[in-house]
């Protein structure tokens, strides 16, 4: 999927005391922020539909495929990412291309996009914004409850460990069987979402795809070899299959 640039994403009311963005051809109003990190900004946001009573027909709802993606309230989140050079652009642009890949209840799905040309200001010297929308999931992270609870003296119980486990491997067993396979290379708690459930075990759903590689890459040199090593295989739990040619190898990356 390709990336479409608009001229409208970055409109801002400052009268209104907030922030409307536009992706595409539809409206958000910026609630309150609810993260950032590096050059990326996470914010909850509400879509403004012009005739409520149509909501349903119009809008996003026009464009999502799958309806449960929807929010009753319409409120979802939206990750701003400042882009300083073509690198980091081709890196947002293949993040969005391989989250468009998923279609599974534990992987967080990528609803909406855009990247617009900025001019560079004073305050920075990005020349690109990209803006990528998403379900929000108020309930925080895997890391940010296990804090909470721990200040608490309180734990996840076994039953619940286990479901939440189940369901990450749920998510990353849909990436493995694509064809190509993609290994996600950054699970961790701070990229487990949690939504908490009445009776049940929280939902658990794995985000930020920006490191996500195709599982399989063929190794044909020494020099190809290093360079795999230099982009972090000592992070990752990775094994390796050697053909009987020389200087010939077989990649392949688990998460």
């Amino acid at each position: 999927m390709g990336c479409s640039f608009s001229g409208l994403n970055a409109l801002y009311d400052a009268v209104n005391g907030g922030g409307d963005v536009w992706i595409n051809e539809n409206r958000f109003k910026i609630v309150r922020q609810l993260g950032e990190g590096g050059f990326a900004y996470v914010y909850l946001v509400k879509e403004v539909v012009s005739d409520s009573s149509s909501a349903l027909a119009s809008g996003l709802a026009k464009k999502v495929k799958d309806p449960s993606h929807l929010s009753d309230d319409r409120t979802y989140a939206i990750k701003k990412v400042l882009i300083q050079n073509n690198e980091q652009l081709d890196l947002v642009r293949e993040e969005i291309r391989v989250s468009s890949l998923f279609s599974h209840p534990n992987l967080l799905p990528l609803l909406d996009h855009s990247i617009i040309s900025v001019k560079p200001t004073q305050e920075g010297s990005w020349n690109h914004e990209a803006y990528l929308l998403f379900p929000v999931h108020l309930d925080g992270t895997l890391l940010d409850n296990s804090k909470a609870m721990t200040s608490r003296k309180e734990f996840f119980s076994a039953s619940d460990v286990l479901q939440i486990f189940r369901q990450l491997c749920a998510g990353l067993k849909h990436m493995h069987n694509l064809g190509p396979p993609y290994a996600h290379n950054d699970v961790k708690p701070g990229n487990v979402l949690l939504s908490h459930r009445k009776g049940k075990c929280p939902l658990a759903i794995l985000m930020d795809f920006g490191s996500a590689r195709p599982a399989r890459k063929q190794i044909r040199s020494r020099s190809e070899a290093l360079q795999l090593q230099v982009w972090g295989i000592p992070f990752r739990v990775c094994t390796w299959r050697i053909r009987r040619k020389p200087a010939i190898g077989y990649y392949k990356c688990t998460d």
